[in-house]
């Protein structure tokens, strides 16, 4: 079967689709045939050798699929062969075919297309966790969204807004702001002015009680010293720009604000119970039509090396899928 494969850490050069042995599932894991593969920018980070989790050439890239059961392993009976699943995998989503552990995944829902499907689990589960474990968002506070039209930020944009909050979005593109404001929030075009004036303009002055950050950087400490609110909580789930940040003790203290790190797989270890909640509340906010995954563009597995190309470029609009 096909799988993309990279043998050293480095850019899109060192990405190659290869010809592997079909794998066979161990007890407790399934076979999935893969129908559709979702883009995150944590593949790149993988890839590039950035990412938390360290990345050990060779390995097999992907972690995130909706497809169809094809084989068992012994002692599984939660599933069974022509089953469409979702979930995640530690590698090698980006393939044909993938083993992963039964216990990982979740029913496809009746109807639902496997572009959907994977365009809600990982970004989902990440939107509702940085909300409401991290943000403890409430009704009537303002949220700030960095990166507002991506995956995670659309469907953040929609969940905020059901759960009683303001939201101000900020993107790169007129584009990108006319998605947010359709999603229901207020747009911020980093390209055309100061985006922390914009918003403490919005504000009255105060800023934003919850921000979502996901860059790093400048846009970090801007989040953090200018645009936060007092007393407010800024939730850091990712760091495309690569850009390390200090932030020192002393000045978290006397800002009486809040840092918080969000990283999903630490949730599958030690919350799975949210894991499993978080995904119970996105397929039931699809199936009765209070919340929309923005599917965006579609790249066949022969494609993957313009796929990562036109995520890392920023011109990508909601979830970037990959199809075998």
């Amino acid at each position: 079967m096909r799988a993309v494969q990279i043998d050293q850490i480095g850019g899109p050069e060192v990405m190659r689709l290869v010809d592997v042995p079909v794998p066979e599932p161990r007890p407790g894991q399934v076979r999935v045939k893969v129908e559709a593969a979702g883009l995150n920018y944590s593949d790149i980070m993988i890839r590039e050798g950035r990412y938390l989790q360290k990345t050990e050439p060779p390995t097999l890239l992907g972690r995130e699929f909706c497809g169809v059961v094809v084989a068992l392993g012994e002692g599984v009976t939660t599933f069974q062969v022509g089953d469409r699943v979702v979930g995640t995998a530690s590698k090698g989503a980006f393939a044909d075919e993938v083993v992963v552990r039964a216990e990982g995944l979740i029913r496809c829902p009746a109807g639902m297309s496997p572009e959907v499907a994977v365009s809600m689990l990982v970004q989902g589960i990440t939107a509702i966790h940085c909300l409401d474990d991290c943000g403890r968002v409430q009704p009537g506070e303002t949220v700030l969204i960095h990166a507002a039209a991506g995956g995670v930020g659309t469907l953040a944009i929609q969940l905020a807004r059901l759960r009683g909050a303001r939201v101000i979005g900020t993107a790169s593109s007129d584009e990108k702001c006319a998605l947010i404001r359709e999603l229901g929030g207020e747009a911020l075009n980093y390209t055309h002015a100061d985006w922390v004036a914009e918003l403490k303009n919005l504000t009255g002055g105060k800023g934003a009680e919850v921000i979502l950050e996901s860059v790093g950087g400048e846009i970090f400490l801007r989040s953090f010293r200018e645009a936060l609110a007092p007393l407010g909580r800024l939730v850091v789930f990712g760091a495309a720009s690569g850009e390390v940040a200090k932030l020192p003790n002393v000045e978290i203290l006397g800002a009486s604000k809040t840092v918080i790190g969000y990283f999903l797989p630490v949730y599958y270890s030690a919350a799975p119970r949210r894991v499993s909640e978080a995904s119970g509340e996105l397929v039931r906010r699809i199936q009765d039509g209070t919340l929309k995954p923005i599917v965006g563009k579609v790249f066949s597995l022969d494609e993957v090396v313009e796929a990562f190309n036109f995520m890392q470029s920023r011109a990508s609009v909601g979830k970037v899928i990959i199809k075998p």
